[in-house]
């Protein structure tokens, strides 16, 4: 399958993580994290912002609060409908993202999270296109 963009750049922005110290041993968790992908444009340059959280919640309690983002630019190569760069982008970064919060809990000497694997169309309809052809503030 062509790609419409190339990946320029990407970064880690934040990460922010709180081991949940009021968690009794043998607890069950259901984890379930937030994914959000946020896109803009201008001119030639795609402007992206991928983030995913774990927070805790009293209904389903989490062994930990998460919070990564990361920022990344691509390179438009060819012109295609808005909601499919946010997919191309997500099939590019999602990876580098859960690899680093595994590498990151891994390193806190817990279990390594791993993010579920996601299908990228589905996430395509939580994307948002931030103001077209303006840029991400």
């Amino acid at each position: 399958m062509e790609k419409n963009i190339q990946l320029a750049s990407y970064r880690i922005n934040q990460f922010e993580f709180k081991f949940n110290e009021g968690i009794k041993p043998g607890t069950k968790f259901n984890i379930n994290p937030k994914i959000e992908c946020k896109v803009g444009r201008k001119d030639k340059t795609l402007f992206v912002n991928l983030s995913a959280k774990v927070n805790d919640d009293l209904s389903s309690p989490v062994p930990f609060n998460l919070h990564a983002a990361m920022f990344a630019t691509f390179i438009v190569q060819n012109e295609i409908e808005q909601s499919a760069y946010a997919q191309e982008a997500m099939e590019v970064l999602y990876p580098f993202l859960r690899a680093a919060i595994a590498s990151i809990t891994a390193n806190c000497n817990i279990p390594a999270y791993v993010l579920p694997y996601i299908n990228q169309s589905n996430m395509v309809q939580d994307a948002q296109l931030v103001k077209e052809n303006g840029g991400l503030n």
